[in-house]
């Protein structure tokens, strides 16, 4: 009797950690809204488009009124100039891999903030040479919904090299 108490409580026990184990890892599960999901996807297809060079729509997502900073400018870019660098980097650089981690996604209204971390990888190609740049990063972008778009119009990166 004993011994089939002792098996009982094994997997009383057992099923209790399993249970336990299958509530926290729905918790920390993120469920986003319809409006968040719109907002994540805005950020996807700029990350796309990105990659499969289709420059035109990376800048049609992007407002006029941009202003966006990252860790080594000591000023925020405007439009202007970043699709400049855009269009300077694409002879010779080519997103080659990226990996994208939503940590937020804030919508109010006709404004959202999203926070995410990401990966990508550039590959440069000099003199027949290509060399591969792998950095991990994190974002905040900024984006306003006008005539029923959502565009980017403010960011903030950080990132380092990958270890």
């Amino acid at each position: 009797m004993e011994a089939k108490m002792k098996t009982l409580m094994n997997y009383v026990v057992l099923i209790f950690t399993a249970i336990v184990f299958l509530g926290v890892s729905t918790a920390n599960a993120q469920e986003w809204t319809k409006d968040q999901q719109e907002v994540w996807q805005v950020i996807e297809t700029a990350w796309e488009n990105y990659q499969i060079e289709n420059y035109d729509a990376v800048f049609e997502s992007i407002h006029e009124k941009y202003l966006g900073w990252n860790h080594e400018d000591p000023l925020p870019t405007s439009k202007a100039k970043w699709m400049k660098t855009m269009e300077m980097m694409k002879e010779f650089g080519k997103l080659a891999y990226y990996d994208l981690d939503p940590a937020r996604i804030l919508v109010y209204e006709n404004v959202a903030v999203v926070d995410y971390y990401f990966t990508q990888t550039i590959a440069y190609t000099k003199d027949g040479e290509t060399t591969d740049y792998t950095m991990k990063g994190k974002n905040a972008e900024f984006l306003i919904k006008e005539g029923g778009n959502w565009f980017l119009i403010g960011d903030m990166t950080f990132w380092k090299p990958k270890k």
